[in-house]
């Protein structure tokens, strides 16, 4: 009956484990799925990013609001406290 017992006993032990180990493994897929998913969504989002930030659509974006571009440059004289254009002389 102790041989029986224990034998029985190893069996349920095996059947937990088992099923605990499967359990495990459909939540790994599931997760690695999600993972996947999520990697693809930010590759994407990084595309996007890329393709806004060439010079022709910052260009195209500041048009529509109304901005336009500089025909002179134009510095800071952060020690006279004055705006210098490139058709002044530099002091």
């Amino acid at each position: 009956m102790l041989v029986l017992g224990l034998l029985g006993g190893g069996l349920v032990c095996l059947l937990v484990v088992n099923t605990t180990l499967a359990a495990n493994s459909i939540q790994i897929n599931h997760l690695e799925q999600v993972n996947a998913a999520r990697t693809q969504r930010v590759e994407q989002l990084q595309q996007d990013v890329a393709a806004a930030q060439t010079a022709t659509v910052i260009a195209n974006e500041a048009r529509k609001l109304g901005m336009r571009s500089q025909q002179v440059p134009a510095f800071v004289d952060l020690r006279h406290h004055s705006l210098l254009t490139g058709r002044e002389p530099m002091r």
